[in-house]
């Protein structure tokens, strides 16, 4: 009898020592699905606010190309899609506009329109008359080169004052030759000056002292005033 009863405590004491074994180990890989679980819900969590994130920085970066039609420069205006620089000079010769619709008075059709309205937005129009001066500003720097148009009548008073002298340098009797004489000697002719000088001595040779009429600016009444100074040898 006694020794059934130590060959049952024994089976006892066996057994209690396998379950001490064995629960620790079963607990454990009960605890760990649960740490998983624990870690995966927070990463869904950051997923969200990761793309939420991102959809705002679009958002901001949408908000950031947007272009003043009033305000902005004319190669800001360039940057749009379908917009060159000429219909940039439109877009701001035709400043202020009310709305993005307005866009047609710079010649923009609707299907362009439609295709500009998310990256252009309408400010306030006050830049847009500062602009709309600073053309009329540079007006008078062209207005300004008319001012040489004088110099013409100078020179033709400088034709005009050494005619007078030129009489009295001719000797009386005295001839010049129109085919061989100097510039220098033609000037002492009355009414001749540099500019007909020049222009008698290209239209060399001359076979009698009328041919010198054919000289352009130099007609009857000169030829009367030079004919007695003038031979053709």
């Amino acid at each position: 009898m006694k020794g059934r009863i130590w060959a049952v405590m024994s089976l006892v004491v066996s057994m209690l020592v396998t379950f001490c074994l064995v629960m620790p180990g079963y607990a454990a890989t009960k605890e760990e699905p649960k740490k998983d679980a624990a870690t995966k819900e927070p990463t869904k969590k950051d997923d969200k606010k990761k793309s939420d994130e991102k959809k705002d920085d679009k958002k901001k970066e949408a908000s950031a190309k947007t272009v003043d039609l009033n305000n902005a420069t004319q190669k800001e205006i360039e940057s749009l899609k379908g917009v060159g620089p000429a219909k940039a000079k439109k877009i701001i010769a035709n400043r202020p506009y009310k709305s993005v619709d307005d866009l047609s008075k710079a010649g923009l059709s609707k299907k362009e329109i439609d295709a500009l309205k998310s990256s252009v937005v309408v400010g306030s129009a006050p830049a847009a008359k500062a602009e709309a001066k600073t053309p009329a500003a540079k007006t008078p720097e062209k207005a300004a080169p008319p001012a040489p148009e004088a110099k013409p009548a100078k020179e033709a008073k400088a034709d005009k004052e050494p005619r007078k002298e030129q009489k009295s340098k001719l000797a009386p009797g005295q001839k010049i030759n129109l085919n061989t004489a100097s510039q220098a000697d033609l000037e002492l002719l009355p009414e001749i000056g540099p500019a007909k000088a020049k222009a008698i001595i290209a239209g060399r040779p001359y076979s009698k002292p009328e041919d010198v009429m054919k000289v352009k600016g130099i007609k009857q009444k000169t030829y009367d005033q030079i004919k007695d100074h003038i031979v053709v040898k």
